[in-house]
C-alpha cells in the first residue's frame, strides 16, 4: 500500500509545489465544468446519455422497452452508454453522464504526464496539453471516442514500458484489459493504438541494427501480442455488425468525402479547439503553442525526443491525408489532431532549469483555460429554458424536434440539435432522431419496430419538417426551437404557422420556455385513423 501511494504521489507531483497546485487546479476546473453544467454543450452527447438510460431500464427484463428495442452487446461502440447504464443505479442518467465526463480532464492530463515521463521531459510540459482537453471533437460530443482516447493513450504508455522490458504482470494485465475495454468502446481509438504500436515497433526494429534479425523481429512481435485480444475483438465485432445488420448505414453515401490539405492547414487551430465563438479557446491554444515555440528556441541545441516526434509527425500526416468520412463515420481526420498535439508536447526539447518563467507561463495558461471552460459551461444562454421545456413533456410521448437556430449565442456548436434525447434520458418515450436506429450502439431498434424516419438532416434544419408526411403522424409531441425575427431582432412569438402551415390551428401549445415551444400534435394520429373528419373544430 505504501508503495502504491508513493507511486501515485510521484505521478501527481510536478517540479515544484506551485506548479503542481496550478496544474491540478486547471484540471479540477475542467472537471467541475463537466460535473456542474446541467447540459454539457456537446452536440451528440445527449444521444449517448439517452441510450445509457434506455439500456439501464432494459436491465429489467420486464421493462416495456423490450417491446421495440434489443440489446447489442457484441459491438465496438458501446462503452460509455454501458457504463452509464450501470452507474444509473447510483445516479439519474444525466448526472451519471456528467460524473463519467468529470474524469475525462483527469485522464487527459494523466496521459500528457505519462508521455512526458516516457520522453524524460519536464513534467510541466504536460500543462501545454490542458487547453486542448476540450478539443473540437469533444465539442461534437463523440462520447465514446472522447472519453476513451486518454484511456487508450495511457494503455499505450503502458505498452511502451512492456516493450522496453517491463516484466510486471500487473502492468501486462492492465494493458490487455484496458485495450479490450477500448475495443468495446470505440474501434477508431483501437486503431489509433495499433498505429502507435506500429510506429514504435518499427522504430525498435530498425534501431537494433546490431542484433540478429530473429532477435529484432522477436523484440517487435512479442510486445505486439499484447494487442492481439483487442484487435481480434474489434474485427469480430465489425464482422458481426455487418452480418446481423437490419438497417442501412445512413452515412455510407458520404464515404471518401474530404477537404483539401491546404484547408486543413488553414483551419488547423479551429479543428483543434474551435468551440467558442469569441475564439478564447483558440487563443489559449495558440498561447500554449507559443510557449512550445519558446521552449524550442531556448533549447535550440537540444534535440526533440525522437519517438514522440515520430508519433506526432505520423498522426499529423494522417490528419492531412485521411478523409473526413470513412465507413459511414464523419469527422475522422479531425479526431487524429489531438493525438498529434499531445505527442508533440512530449517531444519538445529539454529546456534548461533556469528558464522558470516558461513553466509559470505554461501552468498559468492551463489555469486560465480551466477557468474559461468552467465559465463557458456554466453560462450557456437559454439552458434553463431548455431543461424546463423537457420537464414539461409528459411521460410516454413520441417527440420530434423541429430546430431552427441550433446554436446558443457565443458557441460554434449546434448543441440544441439533440435536445429531445434528454427527454428519453428522463422519461420513457420515443424520439424521432435516435442513435438507437444505428447498428453499433448497445441498444437498438428491433427489426421492423423503428418508427418511420423523417428526412435525413431534419434535426439540423427545421424547414425539412413536413406535417403532412406519414412520419409526422407517428410523433404526437413537437418540440420547436424558434428563431430570431431578422426584421425586429426579437424571438418569433409563434412559430406554429411556419411549422404546421394549414394545420397550425389544430396544434395546441403545451408549453413555452423562451425560444422553445412544445406543441401537442396528437391530432395527426387521429387524422391517420379517421381522415379529415377526425379533425376537431378550430379552437377546440
Amino acid at each position: 500500500m505504501a508503495s502504491l501511494l508513493a507511486r501515485v504521489r510521484a505521478f501527481v507531483l510536478l517540479e515544484s509545489t506551485g506548479l503542481t497546485l496550478a496544474f491540478w487546479t486547471a484540471v479540477l476546473l475542467q472537471s467541475l465544468a463537466f460535473l456542474l453544467c446541467p447540459y454539457p454543450p456537446m452536440i451528440d452527447y445527449p444521444q449517448h446519455v439517452a441510450m445509457g438510460a434506455v439500456f439501464h431500464r432494459m436491465l429489467d427484463r420486464s421493462a416495456p422497452e423490450w417491446q421495440i428495442f434489443e440489446t447489442n452487446l457484441f459491438t465496438y461502440n458501446a462503452g460509455f452508454p454501458t457504463v452509464l447504464a450501470y452507474l444509473c443505479y447510483l445516479f439519474r442518467p444525466e448526472l451519471a453522464g456528467r460524473v463519467l465526463f468529470s474524469f475525462y480532464p483527469i485522464l487527459w492530463a494523466s496521459a500528457a504526464l505519462a508521455f512526458c515521463d516516457l520522453a524524460k521531459r519536464p513534467r510541466w510540459y504536460a500543462a501545454l496539453a490542458i487547453p486542448i482537453a476540450f478539443h473540437f471533437t469533444a465539442g461534437w460530443g463523440f462520447a465514446n471516442y472522447v472519453l476513451t482516447l486518454p484511456v487508450a493513450l495511457l494503455a499505450f504508455a503502458g505498452w511502451v514500458r512492456i516493450a522496453e522490458g517491463s516484466r510486471s504482470r500487473l502492468l501486462l494485465g492492465a494493458v490487455i484489459a484496458t485495450t479490450l475495454a477500448v475495443a468495446y468502446t470505440h474501434v477508431l481509438v483501437t486503431l489509433s493504438i495499433c498505429i502507435c504500436v506500429g510506429v514504435v515497433g518499427l522504430e525498435r526494429l530498425l534501431r537494433q541494427s546490431d542484433d540478429r534479425i530473429a532477435d529484432r523481429i522477436r523484440s517487435l512481435v512479442v510486445p505486439a501480442i499484447v494487442m492481439v485480444p483487442a484487435v481480434a475483438y474489434s474485427l469480430a465485432a465489425w464482422w458481426w455488425a455487418r452480418k446481423t445488420s437490419h438497417t442501412f448505414w445512413e452515412h455510407a453515401w458520404a464515404d471518401g468525402m474530404d477537404e483539401p490539405a491546404w484547408q486543413k492547414m488553414r483551419y488547423l487551430v479551429y479543428n483543434l479547439s474551435g468551440n467558442f465563438l469569441d475564439h478564447s479557446d483558440q487563443n489559449l491554444t495558440i498561447a500554449a503553442a507559443g510557449i512550445g515555440v519558446a521552449v524550442w528556441i531556448y533549447a535550440f541545441r537540444a534535440g526533440w525526443e525522437p519517438r514522440m516526434r515520430r508519433l506526432a509527425i505520423v498522426f499529423f500526416a494522417l490528419y492531412l491525408v485521411v478523409p473526413k468520412v470513412m465507413l459511414g463515420t464523419f469527422h475522422i481526420y479531425i479526431r487524429l489532431l489531438p493525438i498529434a498535439a499531445i505527442f508533440a508536447v512530449a517531444a519538445l526539447p529539454v529546456v534548461r532549469d533556469g528558464v522558470r518563467w516558461l513553466a509559470v507561463a505554461a501552468v498559468s495558461i492551463a489555469v486560465v483555460s480551466g477557468g474559461n471552460l468552467l465559465h463557458k459551461f456554466l453560462t450557456i444562454p437559454e439552458v434553463d429554458d431548455a431543461m424546463a421545456i423537457i420537464d414539461d413533456i409528459p411521460e410516454g410521448r413520441a417527440v420530434i424536434g423541429v430546430t431552427w437556430d441550433p446554436k446558443p449565442a457565443g458557441w460554434y456548436r449546434e448543441i440544441w440539435v439533440h435536445l429531445p434525447a434528454i427527454y428519453q434520458a428522463r422519461r420513457r418515450g420515443l424520439i424521432a432522431y435516435t442513435f438507437a436506429r444505428n447498428e453499433s450502439p448497445p441498444i437498438r431498434y428491433q427489426a421492423g419496430k423503428e418508427p418511420l424516419r423523417p428526412p435525413g438532416g431534419f434535426e439540423w434544419n427545421g424547414s425539412l419538417y413536413d406535417v403532412h408526411q406519414p412520419y409526422a403522424r407517428k410523433f404526437d409531441t413537437v418540440l420547436v426551437r424558434g428563431w430570431i425575427d431578422p426584421t425586429s431582432g426579437r424571438a418569433i412569438e409563434d412559430p406554429a404557422p411556419y411549422v404546421f402551415k394549414d394545420l397550425a390551428s389544430y396544434m395546441p401549445l403545451m408549453s413555452r420556455r423562451g425560444r422553445f415551444f412544445l406543441y401537442d400534435a396528437s391530432v395527426l394520429g387521429r387524422m391517420a385513423e379517421g381522415g379529415a373528419s377526425a379533425l376537431p373544430a378550430v379552437g377546440e
